[in-house]
């Protein structure tokens, strides 16, 4: 017999637990599951969280299929909770879920639904700071984290150089972060697996959704394409900062606008009760300029414009091959472009940048039995890297430069065995095997057995293999169920990551530059070893949880002082290799039921890198080391017209290194009046040795609907948000004033947001 779980949305319901005489079972991701009964009367109950209870009796005498429909509590779709997954009883360590709904209920800066930044609420993951595109994750960089849209690889998922992410809240349905223990069918980034799901449109009717903001709106259309087989949800957002600006003064705006636009659509048909398609499709873009020749004397003035985005496609074919067996098989493509253009009246600078991908997967499930799992599988990616081109032009002259494109094949294949041993002791192990190819056609710098640039240039044909790599990726996770709802869990996991992200944090304009491992850069690795002690409260009403663990990473990549990233053939010269590692504790309580819902959220960790060439081979703090790192999220119905909510965060100030003193250098004389000339230079003593201003802040939301109960077909409600209600400034940057005639030398901060009041109107038809 199979089950298929939904919900009236038609929203997939994994882990739903469905007992059967008496004997339970978890559906998988796609709310199925297969089992074998005998003929006769079966007593059949299905629960999940946030879901009233379905329980129905039957009488089979053959194989069947039952499509079970799940009403949500009308009392908990205002709550604000992350649902921890059987917090007790899940075997895996580090993984947190959010709902698209509960998305929407937490107040964020200027009323925009962001997936990415409701993310850093949750322990061990942080946030660079406001306006920062980096989210860290348990020590690791920004660019270790395997961001996934319907498992579709998203290389750069911000907006507006990183106040917002690409992820439209209209579409998401729930966001599913992996920290720790993460399974063997990922790979391919050392520190999490952020998976972002889109929702599938309704079967039977057309609906809608939307909202009007101060500074963008978005809308999202959903219905039937074959009425009870197959459906359609396109959802749209952009900003118009710009066209306001144009028209409440457009003297000042003239040429200078930015605005950003992004489009999700979906498409599933039900073939028949054993085979389901799935289709996805993202495009979105940046789009900034400055000029200010208006305001600038002729030949002086400056042109600034830059393009940036993403396209994204797949299709997915899920298929129960037999009452045992089922898998699934994706074709994907992504495409991140970046293009700049810098220039004055007489000169432009070009510079462009990106990474395509193609990519084959398949996973297979096998249930062998109540006690084993075997699942399988395998994928194929082929790179395309765009490391950068330009050129300058100067009256009649012209001159170009190219950087050669690379290429690259990636591949994996895994298997992974999940038994229970015991009714008490559950053990997942599998292994994951990868492999990586850089391959012509391109022409690189030739490099001496130590590193150094030969100044030859080597030239390789198509398919010509250039470096080659291979790797096992074990993974183990186990899962000891205690008495009264509690358990203890430990994992053990090592990545590897062949892709690199090329960036600084000098760089005036977005800058992301994506390069292959190669003879000269080595695959990065991780090992991460987790422990933690889960235990539930008051009948599920409080989850709680501490975790500790221990991260050490090799071939971590930083760019040597004064680095020259773009237009660089030599751009392997620039860089330096050391190593990292991270360590802490984090404890997660939440409340998921009753009036107050929320969660509280601490950790207490510690982030370091080493490299040879830097701080005389000592190990330094890295810049967003956080030693103490506290959330705080809370919502509570008022009454039946207004909900309110509030997020409290407090963090550690980011390391950085500022200068301990300076002195004055002789550069020699000017000739024309024979004075000396003098320049002052910074000294600097430890890598990251001081420490910004602890970073804190609160926000408050309130949602008001008229009329919750109105049976009319459009209804709506009001958001009014306040982003940092006190009004703290937070550091941004801190940069260094000279005043020569007094001689003093003065650190200043600079801020970026006081206090941020913002309206939204929403709507659902």
């Amino acid at each position: 017999m199979s089950v298929n779980v939904s919900d009236v949305s038609n929203n997939k319901v994994p882990n739903a637990t469905i007992s059967i005489n008496q004997k339970k079972f978890k559906t998988d991701s796609t709310g199925k599951g297969t089992f074998a009964i005998v003929a006769g009367t079966t007593n059949l109950a299905v629960t999940s969280v946030n879901h009233h209870p379905y329980a129905l009796k039957l009488f089979t005498t053959a194989d069947t299929t039952i499509y079970i429909v799940l009403q949500m509590r009308a009392s908990l779709l205002g709550n604000v909770t992350v649902t921890t997954s059987h917090n007790v009883v899940r075997n895996q360590t580090g993984v947190q879920t959010i709902s698209g709904a509960q998305l929407r209920k937490i107040p964020v800066v200027l009323g925009e639904i962001d997936p990415l930044k409701t993310i850093t609420l949750l322990p061990g993951i942080k946030s660079g700071g406001e306006a920062s595109a980096g989210i860290y994750v348990r020590g690791g960089g920004p660019d270790q984290n395997l961001v996934l849209l319907d498992g579709i690889p998203v290389y750069n998922p911000n907006h507006l150089l990183g106040f917002f992410s690409i992820f439209n809240g209209e579409a998401v349905k729930n966001v599913e972060v992996i920290k720790g223990g993460i399974p063997a069918e990922y790979g391919g980034r050392l520190s999490s697996v952020i998976a972002i799901d889109t929702r599938d449109g309704n079967k039977d009717s057309i609906k809608g959704s939307g909202g009007i903001g101060l500074i963008s709106s978005r809308i999202s259309v959903e219905g039937p394409l074959v009425k009870g087989k197959s459906s359609f949800i396109i959802s749209a957002r952009r900003t118009y900062i710009d066209q306001v600006a144009r028209v409440v003064a457009a003297e000042r705006v003239g040429g200078n606008g930015y605005y950003f636009y992004d489009i999700n659509a979906k498409a599933d048909y039900i073939v028949n009760s054993n085979n389901h398609l799935a289709f996805t499709l993202y495009t979105g873009r940046d789009r900034f300029s400055f000029d200010n020749s208006r305001t600038q004397p002729a030949g002086r003035s400056t042109l600034f414009q830059t393009y940036w985005g993403n396209t994204l496609a797949g299709i997915s074919w899920r298929q129960q091959v037999s009452k045992k067996l089922n898998h699934e098989t994706s074709v994907v493509f992504n495409n991140f472009t970046l293009d700049s253009r810098f220039g004055a009246p007489a000169s432009t600078f070009l510079f462009t940048s990106g990474l395509q991908d193609q990519q084959l997967k398949t996973n297979w499930l096998y249930t062998h039995s109540d006690w084993l799992k075997l699942k399988a599988g395998g994928q194929y990616i082929w790179h395309r890297f765009k490391p950068g081109a330009g050129g300058i032009t100067s009256g009649i002259q012209e001159f170009k430069s190219q950087v050669s494109d690379q290429y690259a094949r990636e591949a994996a294949a895994y298997i992974s065995s999940d038994v229970n041993v015991t009714p008490d002791l559950n053990i997942i192990a599998g292994l994951r095997y990868s492999y990586f190819n850089q391959v012509g056609p391109t022409r690189r710098i030739a490099y001496d057995n130590d590193g150094i640039p030969t100044g030859e240039v080597q030239q390789f044909s198509k398919g010509q293999s250039i470096a080659k790599y291979h790797y096992p990726e074990p993974r183990l996770s186990i899962l000891y169920k205690l008495p009264n709802t509690a358990s203890i869990k430990a994992s053990y996991t090592r990545t590897i990551q062949y892709l690199h992200l090329a960036t600084t944090s000098g760089a005036t304009f977005p800058s992301d530059l994506w390069v292959p491992s190669s003879e000269l850069i080595k695959p990065s690795n991780a090992q991460q070893v987790s422990v933690g002690y889960f235990k539930n409260f008051k009948n599920s009403t409080y989850e709680a949880s501490i975790e500790t663990y221990y991260k050490v990473m090799n071939n971590q990549i930083e760019f040597r002082p004064g680095a020259q990233l773009l237009l660089n053939q030599n751009l392997e010269g620039e860089m330096i290799f050391g190593s990292g590692k991270a360590y802490g504790v984090e404890l997660f309580v939440q409340k998921k039921q009753g009036k107050l819902t929320g969660w509280v959220g601490y950790t207490l960790s510690r982030a370091e890198r080493k490299f040879a060439q830097l701080g005389d081979g000592k190990s330094f703090p890295y810049r967003y080391d956080r030693t103490h790192d506290l959330s705080i999220v809370a919502n509570y119905p008022i009454n039946t017209h207004w909900e309110a909510s509030a997020v409290f965060v407090y963090g550690t100030g980011n390391a950085l290194t500022m200068p301990t003193g300076r002195f004055t250098y002789n550069l020699g004389y000017n000739p024309g009046d024979r004075q000396p000339i003098f320049t002052n230079i910074n000294q600097y003593d430890k890598i990251n040795d001081y420490r910004m201003q602890a970073y804190h802040r609160m926000d408050v939301a309130f949602t008001y609907t008229r009329k919750p109960n109105s049976t009319k077909r459009i209804k709506s409600s009001w958001n009014f948000s306040i982003y940092n209600l006190y009004s703290r400034a937070n550091p941004y940057f801190i940069y260094i004033e000279v005043d020569d005639e007094k001689k003093t030398v003065q650190g200043k901060q600079v801020y970026l947001f006081p206090i941020v009041p913002s309206v939204t109107w929403n709507f659902k038809f």
